[in-house]
């Protein structure tokens, strides 16, 4: 399978919606799209409502695809845009719990729920 990244905005949050594979060959280019979520929130692109990753159609993430999510939440973190990632499959979260992530970052399981997940904060 291969890797595409969209960008949306809905209701003034950056949607970042990711399908196929995270890893070595698709690191830089979607760590390149969340940088442009976060600043398109802060420039105006959207209400600063946040910015939302959307796994849902993520196949595989290797560690330099967890790097890309430690790298958003630090983003978030420092421009106070909250992130809330969704749709993360089981196999990827089983990853994130090996090395501790599993609970890092704001998980919800798809973007129907997006006008509720807004009110979620980004944890710690």
């Amino acid at each position: 399978m291969g890797f595409a990244v969209d960008t949306s905005w809905i209701d003034g949050c950056a949607v970042v919606a990711v399908t196929g594979e995270v890893d070595l060959g698709a690191e830089a280019f979607l760590r390149a799209r969340l940088q442009e979520a976060f600043a398109g929130t802060r420039s105006g692109g959207g209400t600063g409502a946040g910015v939302v990753l959307d796994l849902s159609e993520t196949t595989f993430m290797d560690a330099r695809g967890i790097s890309v999510l430690v790298a958003a939440r630090a983003m978030a973190a420092e421009s106070r845009i909250p992130l809330r990632v969704v749709g993360i499959r089981p196999r990827i979260r089983s990853m994130l719990g090996l090395v501790g992530l599993d609970t890092a970052f704001c998980a919800l399981p798809e973007t129907r729920g997006l006008p509720a997940a807004r009110e979620v904060q980004t944890p710690g």
